[in-house]
């Protein structure tokens, strides 16, 4: 384009929509600047809530992470049984925990259910008060506010009373869900 053979007033035109389309670059490519983060994810150990076995865990029960798995129970007939030393909760920090425990699965049916009176979970303070009961059979049963000491260990009781003529083969499936306050 002949900027020459353009009246002035035409070219004083292109030439302000030229500067200023050259000043829209300039900020525009100021706004589109890039940031990042250079980081990584990392397992620590030794800290927080644990679960540990107790001497009555059942044979086949163990501890993979933050789970306590195949921790399967049985009753003979219509005998009752406690798994009186069956898991632990350890404090592994030195400052308190608050925490909450709920059970959040009870899929069994209540044919299945209805084979037991009990079938309850019972949490034991460091001093062997009982501090919570939760019924296995009923999804959403909880206790909230809870608060485990530093360094302390707390003891998990499950409570089986079958009916007086339970169905061979009857269980109740649960899954309960510890939540806690990570230390600050």
């Amino acid at each position: 384009m002949n900027l020459r053979k353009m009246p002035a007033k035409k070219s004083a035109k292109f030439l302000i929509l030229l500067l200023t389309s050259m000043l829209i670059a300039t900020v525009s490519a100021q706004v589109y600047s890039y940031m990042f983060i250079e980081g990584s994810g990392g397992v620590s150990t030794g800290t927080g809530l644990a679960w540990e076995l107790g001497s009555s865990a059942p044979g086949a029960a163990s501890i993979d992470g933050n789970t306590a798995k195949n921790v399967n129970m049985t009753v003979n007939d219509g005998n009752s049984r406690n798994y009186t030393d069956c898991l632990h909760i350890v404090n592994q920090d030195g400052v308190a925990h608050n925490f909450s425990i709920e059970v959040t699965k009870s899929p069994s049916t209540a044919l299945d259910k209805a084979n037991f009176t009990k079938f309850n979970l019972v949490l034991f303070d460091a001093s062997n008060v009982t501090q919570a009961v939760l019924d296995l059979k009923t999804q959403g049963s909880n206790a909230t506010g809870l608060t485990i000491p530093a360094s302390a260990t707390w003891r998990v009781l499950f409570e089986l009373v079958p009916i007086s003529t339970p169905t061979n083969g009857a269980k109740v499936v649960f899954e309960v869900k510890l939540t806690y306050e990570s230390a600050a």
